[in-house]
């Protein structure tokens, strides 16, 4: 087993039944050659809420609902998503913004 961070910033931590201010800091365990995208649906599993908005469907595509960070770098292309994390790793949701 190995421990990664989840940092969940703005307006996404009520998705994790999170109020407060701040960022919400989670410490995950998982096992290792999980992937980002094993760790979103875990994720997705926990918190329902979140889930519903991350995925399209039955869990099949990311939706543009939030940025995934990994160690300070945009995860910007699918293929990304199949990383594996490191022990020590920090996975970062930062919502999508729009503007105009």
């Amino acid at each position: 087993m190995m421990k990664v961070t989840v940092e969940v910033m703005s307006w996404l931590k009520e998705d994790f039944n999170h109020k407060s201010q701040g960022s919400l800091v989670l410490e995950e365990v998982v096992t290792p050659g999980t992937s980002i995208i094993d760790l979103i649906h875990l994720m997705a599993d926990k918190y329902p809420k979140f889930g519903k908005k991350v995925f399209n469907g039955q869990k099949q595509e990311l939706t543009d609902y939030c940025l995934v960070i990994l160690n300070g770098s945009i995860v910007s292309a699918s293929a990304e998503l199949n990383t594996e994390l490191k022990e020590g790793d920090t996975i970062k949701f930062l919502p999508f913004f729009f503007g105009g």
